[in-house]
């Protein structure tokens, strides 16, 4: 329970007892409802925290540690905490002005306005990226009214649940945690753009609002595929198209275990024929400067040979995989304009289905599960946790993470080689007639 005590002074403030509420001194100087707060903690110095209440709101915030015995040099005095929980009231008085305006410094703000904005930036910074982010967050969030019209001051993580249960129960956990990552970067932007009036704890209300399914790794190894299941959905990307660009995309995925970014922008000089491989542009996750542009990816003969019909007479410079772009001429009719190369994941999305069907595999099976099935077939093949990493274009340290059974296993296999008798000799045993 909240006191009201006597602590102007390092003396005064020694005498109180040890409490976890703060003990009060009204500082209003003629605002009202203004109060400069010490709490004492059992062992060490106190801390300074600021209050003011004002129009049925209520504010409180941390100033500073007290410059009570032994304190740090940056402790601060009683004169110099009530400046500075002066300081920060007229902020917040600021905020509450807002409030009562109800449209100042971004307090109108609502959601889809926040996401549309996000959805600008991602577009500047990556088209590719940003048509990815647009396509969830119009389709997830901007489709649902009582979540994107909704004021950003009055987010809450019980408001973002209810939106999550508004969801498809079809979507994968892998495209909910990236809807929620989306969603989370929007409100975060707006936030930090309007933090004066918003306060800190929006923030925290998004964070627990968009807090990742802990079923994405759970999903992730339930689409490891066989071999056979592989070939599969090959032939079946290379039966559902005429054109075979289908199946050329998708046989890429499989032997290279790359991601759909990374073989949309695939050049023709990329193949190497002679040398069985395929060099895989690095991806633009991750932050700093990396070594090298390219990492080359060992693929079998049966892979150089699906993609030579469209490597003879072509310029190194242009798009290794290409498919055909089309408009519509009639209610039902559609015809061939050009062929450029693939731009987004979403491009795959609709013929994936077809070719899981066609395949007999499990409607949930996604494309990533082709990189993921890559991962684990090297890991079981003895091929070092680095070297998988490096051809996958990951750290060491997700590799350990989401596929930790397999390196243990491996671990195992390698380890049991090493294992010598350690036990005595076990005594002979009479044989009894």
């Amino acid at each position: 329970m909240s006191k009201f005590a006597n602590i102007d002074t390092p003396a005064k403030r020694s005498k109180l007892a040890a409490a976890k509420n703060p003990y009060w001194r009204g500082i209003g100087h003629g605002r009202g409802g203004l109060y400069l707060g010490y709490r004492k903690p059992l062992r060490g110095a106190g801390t300074w925290v600021a209050k003011i209440v004002q129009g049925g709101r209520r504010a409180e915030e941390r100033i500073g540690l007290a410059d009570d015995m032994g304190a740090a040099a940056e402790a601060l005095g009683y004169a110099a905490a009530v400046r500075a929980a002066l300081s920060w009231a007229e902020g917040r008085e600021r905020a509450f002005a807002a409030l009562d305006a109800g449209d100042a410094n971004g307090l109108a703000l609502t959601v889809r306005e926040a996401v549309n904005a996000y959805i600008k930036v991602r577009e500047a910074r990556s088209k590719r990226a940003g048509a990815d982010a647009k396509s969830r967050l119009t389709l997830h969030v901007l489709s649902d009214p009582k979540i994107s019209d909704l004021r950003l001051s009055r987010v809450t993580a019980s408001a973002l649940k209810e939106w999550r249960k508004r969801l498809s129960p079809e979507l994968r956990p892998a495209t909910v945690n990236r809807l929620l990552n989306d969603l989370r970067a929007a409100l975060n932007t707006a936030i930090d753009e309007h933090r004066r009036v918003l306060g800190p704890h929006i923030r925290d209300e998004v964070k627990v609002g968009t807090k990742a399914l802990l079923s994405a790794d759970e999903a992730r190894e339930r689409q490891i595929l066989t071999a056979a299941d592989v070939r599969t959905l090959t032939a079946a990307a290379f039966d559902l198209d005429e054109t075979a660009d289908l199946g050329r995309f998708v046989l890429v995925l499989a032997a290279t275990g790359a991601r759909f970014s990374q073989v949309a922008r695939l050049r023709v000089r990329d193949v190497l024929v002679n040398d069985l491989r395929i060099m895989v542009p690095r991806s633009a996750k991750g932050k700093g400067a990396k070594s090298a542009t390219h990492i080359g990816v060992p693929v079998g003969e049966d892979v150089i040979e699906r993609l030579r019909p469209i490597l003879h007479g072509r310029k190194g410079h242009e798009a290794l995989l290409e498919r055909w772009r089309h408009r519509q001429v009639a209610p039902i009719v559609w015809e061939r304009v050009e062929r450029s190369p693939w731009r987004a994941a979403a491009e795959l999305t609709r013929p994936w289905k077809e070719i899981v069907v066609a395949a007999n595999l499990p409607i949930g099976t996604i494309p990533y599960s082709l990189r993921h099935t890559s991962i684990v077939r090297m890991l079981r093949a003895n091929v070092s946790t680095r070297f998988v990493a490096l051809a996958h274009d990951t750290s060491v340290a997700m590799i350990e993470k989401h596929y930790a059974a397999y390196v243990l296993d491996d671990v195992s296999d390698i380890v049991r080689r090493a294992v010598e008798p350690v036990a005595p000799a076990a005594p002979a045993r009479l044989h009894v007639v």
